[in-house]
């Protein structure tokens, strides 16, 4: 396999031009030294602070405390379930003041920010992962063609990418954002064409963050007891892609949900633009 490349340090500018732009995932080695707190975010820190705080995984209930032991536990022959998440700004509200500026002074700007846009709604997200060895998730990308950026907390994980000219050899399926491809173990006789994917793979370390720009194909192999911080971002340059899905995931449900629904796309990128424009959020 390839790397993605990892970066000391980069101006915002040139991240633009060399990685966003061009569609090509990059790992910041210090971004989140922007955040204002200087917190180890490691499990000691999410016992003492959100130890009782919950969250729910197929139905069942599970406090910080017992996911936090559960994936402790977790080994390659028996991993804990996943993915279990906490939905931050709804359930851990207490760490966003923490972790300010989210953006790191690249993730900007992000009209998920703004006030107009729901929360937990097409695309618009901040998530808590936590997992162990043994834990994997499904090879994607992500809906609404946002732009994901995930900093690791703790531990370490690894993040396999593909290149955006290589989705026809992952054989997507359910609306084109899943691949029935397992990487660690591929079945080369039933999917022939992914012996022609060249992934690009990455283990991201405490404090790194990586960037996965819209579109591009991604999954996750656990390398250790590992806590994750992932948030999407929508602006400029990918909101006619995501418009575009706004309408097509909305078309299933008829041509005038759809147009109901582009209609909406429309006016709130064109609220998060002139929001944008007057530094409003």
């Amino acid at each position: 396999m390839q790397h993605v490349e990892k970066l000391d340090s980069i101006s915002y500018d040139q991240f633009i031009e060399n990685y966003l732009k061009p569609g090509i995932p990059v790992v910041f080695k210090n971004a989140s030294a922007a955040w204002k707190s200087n917190q180890q975010f490691n499990p000691d820190f999410f016992r003492a602070n959100f130890g009782n705080h919950k969250t729910t995984y197929k139905g069942k209930e599970y406090s910080m405390n017992e996911i936090l032991d559960i994936t402790e536990k977790s080994t390659v022959d028996k991993p804990a379930p996943y993915p279990i998440l906490f939905e931050i700004p709804l359930q851990l509200p207490e760490l966003l003041p923490m972790i300010d500026p989210l953006h790191m002074n690249y993730a900007f700007p992000n009209w998920f920010r703004n006030k107009v846009m729901p929360y937990g709604k097409y695309g618009n997200s901040i998530h808590l992962f936590i997992g162990g060895p043994g834990n994997q998730y499904s090879l994607h990308k992500d809906m609404y063609h946002t732009n994901a950026w995930v900093t690791q907390l703790y531990g370490e994980k690894k993040f396999v990418v593909f290149p955006r000219d290589q989705e026809e050899l992952l054989y997507p399926s359910n609306a084109g954002f899943i691949s029935p491809i397992n990487i660690t173990k591929p079945d080369y006789e039933k999917y022939p064409r992914y012996r022609e994917a060249t992934p690009l793979s990455i283990v991201l370390k405490p404090g790194e963050t990586i960037f996965i720009p819209n579109g591009i194909w991604h999954t996750t192999v656990a390398a250790s007891h590992n806590i994750s911080l992932i948030f999407d971002q929508l602006n400029g340059y990918n909101f006619k892609a995501w418009k575009q899905d706004m309408y097509d995931y909305a078309k299933r449900r008829g041509t005038m949900a759809a147009i109901a629904k582009y209609s909406l796309a429309q006016t709130l990128g064109s609220l998060c633009k002139l929001g944008e424009m007057t530094k409003a959020f």
